[in-house]
């Protein structure tokens, strides 16, 4: 309550133009809401304290007040608020020279006073943009800025807005030689002065618009009613106008002595201003500015930071656990598959032996001579029926290996990936070789013309339905490499080599040799 009676008190005493000189109240205010963290509250209180420091002449630390309060209107959307500070934080660089920033703050205030649609706030942006132009010469953009600003005057009833359009008219038209449009417009601004007796700048205007006519009397008495004033720049002003009239009416020595007053006061006025001091609050304050900024970006990378690192743990662990379902399910899947096998593979097995026990027996009734012509022939188709069946129990048993499964493994991965990481170990070729020849011819082969151990196995390989491609991929080797393999075996075999004979060769050898019983 302290503190919001504190706010209201201040905020009365600036809406009624009077003068505060102590800044203790509103510290209260400002300490209390800078403990709240409310930025409507804060932005007020140190808009507040800045007119309190602007009304004590302390320019420097009435900017840095209304910065900080920019900020935390800016936060808190309080575009009235921000108006305002706008106008008397430009008002302030204006006074100090700093034209190109006091025309930013005010174009930004017409923007505001546009979307609010507040004509009075928009009426001092406009004239003081074109305060801005005149001090700067550019007085065409001047007088239309300025007489933007008089066509709305019809809405407002302020004299005091009005009053200041008059005043910045005149002015502008002093300066372009328009005598009688300035002194127009310098009586019609002295008529709004509530105060007509310590209106010492609206003296020097009316003073100096008389100048321009000629009327030397009326404007010596005017500009005199003006040195009254405490302004540096107002004494400036019209000191130096008092030795133009001295100079026009043929007194040199009292001109002189304006001259020097002029001279004098001009000095001081230089030194009454608080411009180091501006550009250095701003610079601090633009430091603090990008701290915090920092600060805050910091603090927001490291939030980003655990959050994608947690994410990344989650996505991590979620992975890890997919891919251990899928594995498990995977390994479940290929352990049921290859009992099945197994199973099939031992049944299979039994039946070929089975069916082995039944061919030898039959070999042997076939030889025995007391069997006539007609039972050898039935029988010999029996033997040949038999010797069928037992071909494809051989194929269906490797088909049902292991190894062989292997080897399609090992296709199946060169056919999505080009290539295999899977190899054959040389107990599983040895095992292979078992089931693919039962003779023995093939080994006795391979040892008697020295096979290398991959001529052997590609010996071996061709007694498969596997393509030429798919013996590549089980041995790894290039195309020219297959080739080259086989005209080596036919070398050490002194037989010519014809393109895909090997393998008729082979199996014709290894079936004119009996099996063994």
């Amino acid at each position: 309550d302290r503190a919001y009676y504190a706010l209201l008190l201040t905020q009365a005493r600036d809406k009624n133009y009077v003068v505060q000189t102590d800044d203790s109240l509103i510290r209260t205010a400002v300490q209390y809401y800078d403990s709240m963290k409310d930025n409507k509250m804060q932005a007020q209180a140190y808009y507040l304290w800045g007119s309190v420091c602007r009304d004590k002449n302390k320019q420097t630390e009435a900017i840095e007040k209304y910065i900080r309060a920019t900020d935390f209107a800016q936060k808190a959307a309080d575009k009235v608020l921000l108006g305002r500070i706008y106008a008397n934080a430009g008002y302030i660089y204006y006074l100090q020279e700093f034209y190109a920033k006091a025309d930013s703050i005010y174009r930004q205030a017409e923007q505001i006073s546009i979307q609010l649609k507040d004509t009075s706030l928009q009426i001092s942006s406009l004239t003081m943009q074109g305060s801005m132009q005149l001090y700067q010469k550019d007085y065409q953009q001047a007088e239309k800025k300025l007489l933007q600003a008089e066509s709305l005057l019809k809405d407002v009833r302020q004299n005091a807005i009005k009053a200041n359009v008059f005043s910045a008219l005149s002015t502008l038209y002093t300066r372009t030689g328009k005598s009688t449009k300035a002194l127009q417009y310098a009586k019609q601004n002295f008529k709004l002065q509530k105060d007509t007796l310590h209106c010492y700048r609206t003296f020097l205007e009316l003073g100096d618009a008389y100048y321009q006519t000629g009327q030397y009397d009326s404007a010596t008495i005017y500009i005199r009613k003006s040195l009254s004033s405490s302004s540096y720049s107002t004494k400036e002003a019209a000191y130096m106008r008092l030795a133009d009239i001295a100079r026009a009416q043929g007194d040199i020595s009292w001109s002189l002595n304006m001259e020097q007053l002029y001279s004098t006061y001009k000095d001081s006025t230089n030194l009454s201003r608080q411009r180091t001091g501006i550009i250095e609050t701003e610079q601090t304050i633009e430091m603090l500015h990008q701290q915090t900024l920092y600060e805050s970006y910091l603090k927001e990378y490291r939030y980003y930071i655990l959050c994608s690192i947690l994410i990344g743990i989650g996505s991590i662990y979620l992975l890890r656990k997919r891919y251990l379902k899928k594995f498990h399910q995977q390994r479940q899947k290929a352990l049921l598959k290859e009992k099945e096998l197994r199973s099939q593979y031992l049944f299979v097995k039994e039946e070929t032996k089975q069916k082995e026990e039944q061919i030898a027996a039959l070999q042997q009734k076939i030889i025995q001579k007391y069997i006539d012509e007609v039972q050898k022939e039935q029988m010999q188709k029996e033997l040949e029926k038999l010797n069928k069946q037992h071909i494809v129990l051989l194929k269906k048993v490797l088909e049902y290996s292991d190894v062989y499964n292997k080897m399609k493994q090992i296709i199946s991965d060169c056919k999505e990936h080009g290539i295999s990481k899977v190899t054959l170990t040389d107990d599983e070729w040895i095992r292979f070789m078992a089931e693919i020849e039962k003779t023995g011819t093939l080994s006795k082969l391979a040892v008697e013309y020295k096979f290398s151990k991959n001529e052997t196995h590609y010996c071996y390989l061709l007694f498969t339905d596997f393509s030429i491609k798919e013996r590549m991929q089980i041995l790894k080797i290039a195309h020219a490499t297959l080739y080259r393999t086989e005209q080596r075996i036919c070398r050490k075999m002194n037989v010519p080599y014809q393109a895909n004979e090997l393998q008729k060769l082979l199996k014709s050898i290894t079936n004119s040799t009996p099996t063994d019983t």
